[in-house]
């Protein structure tokens, strides 16, 4: 599923020089991923502690699968929505949950119930934005582009871009993927968009969606004749029952494997192409050995020391990628993480991050600058 929005998008009468309609005049571009955590509105589990947080996810897939069975446990069902009264709501489209025999009976599913966040948390996702003042940045976890508009134009750039002197984003882009939460990938660019593609409708051997979101290829004209190329993904998140969570990297595995099928498809010596998001496992699992193991892409992380590669919480762990085509690497000018918006008690972090209500997300961005 192509989209040319090259024709549509309109170009910024504000972007500064141009060497043509629409095109910046740069030979520096800012490449930067970010997973939100949503920009308005997160589930209610993820207000609890981490360690809370897992349980009670684990208690959403159990739930979710007994749902899912051709014959009802009703007891158990009844126990798993009275331990998650406070955090998800079964929604049952016909009404017929409680008298249903089985899954062939009924019709729903299991929603997690959200609350809104706190201002300062929303204008503190915009500050780690600005500060990687980024020309393409992909976005995580994002509800969608009505919401990702309204959040540029009423937050980010009247309140954190304009008052810096920088330009803001005229091109946003979010296509509604497979996770019903409302946790879709975007992208915000200075960069004008040539065209889109999506992959969210890639199915697996079992007839299941292949991408947890999607998978979404993005064209940017950085030149009548040059092009840049990003994939954004967000991987299946890890999982909540099992520590070793086997089913969940043999998704992230195939996953990984697609990507790294239509990375085939580039000549990845000559042409710029990220690969960028959120892959939910770090450098040393099997699962993305299809991406980290491929001698033509490289991640930008390891330009940094190895105790400062990580990007989830304490900064322990690297989730979040930025991978690059041996055509961008020789060109790297810059790699750095933004933590500040992430709350922990003895880290750096901004002023207005106070508390866990309070932070931006408790994942940090990734940015690298590179010269084409």
């Amino acid at each position: 599923m192509r989209h040319s929005v090259a024709g549509w998008v309109p170009t910024p009468s504000s972007q500064g020089q141009k060497s043509g309609p629409g095109y910046l005049m740069s030979s520096e571009y800012t490449i930067a991923t970010y997973n939100c955590e949503n920009l308005f509105s997160r589930p209610k589990i993820f207000e609890e502690s981490d360690a809370k947080s897992r349980e009670l996810l684990a208690m959403v897939d159990q739930l979710k699968a007994e749902l899912k069975k051709p014959v009802f446990d009703h007891d158990e069902i009844s126990r798993l929505s009275r331990a998650l009264s406070k955090y998800a709501t079964i929604v049952d489209i016909r009404g017929k949950a409680a008298s249903a025999k089985g899954a062939a009976e009924w019709l729903g599913y299991v929603s997690l119930d959200k609350v809104c966040l706190d201002d300062a948390s929303a204008k503190n996702i915009a500050r780690v934005i600005a500060d990687t003042d980024a020309d393409i940045i992909s976005l995580i976890e994002i509800e969608d582009r009505l919401t990702l508009k309204g959040f540029h134009h009423d937050i980010l750039y009247p309140e954190f871009l304009k008052p810096e002197g920088k330009e803001p984003y005229p091109y946003l882009m979010c296509i509604q993927g497979n996770d019903g939460r409302g946790i879709n990938v975007a992208v915000m660019s200075r960069v004008p968009i040539r065209w889109m593609q999506s992959h969210v409708h890639e199915l697996t051997e079992k007839n299941t969606p292949l991408f947890s979101r999607d998978c979404l290829e993005v064209n940017f004209a950085l030149s009548p004749d040059a092009s840049l190329h990003l994939l954004i993904n967000h991987f299946k998140s890890m999982g909540y029952s099992s520590g070793n969570d086997p089913q969940g990297n043999r998704r992230r595995l195939a996953q990984a494997r697609r990507v790294a099928e239509l990375l085939g498809g580039h000549d990845l010596g000559r042409e710029y192409v990220v690969v960028a998001g959120d892959f939910n496992s770090p450098p040393t699992s099997p699962s993305l050995a299809p991406l980290l193991d491929n001698e033509n892409m490289y991640n930008v992380n390891e330009e940094l020391p190895k105790g400062r590669r990580g990007t989830y919480r304490t900064g322990k762990d690297q989730l979040d990628y930025i991978l690059v085509s041996d055509a961008l690497r020789k060109n790297i000018r810059d790699v750095r993480i933004e933590r500040k918006g992430i709350y922990t008690p003895r880290g750096e972090k901004y002023e207005t991050v106070t508390n866990r209500r309070t932070e931006a997300s408790d994942h940090a961005a990734v940015v690298a600058t590179v010269n084409v």
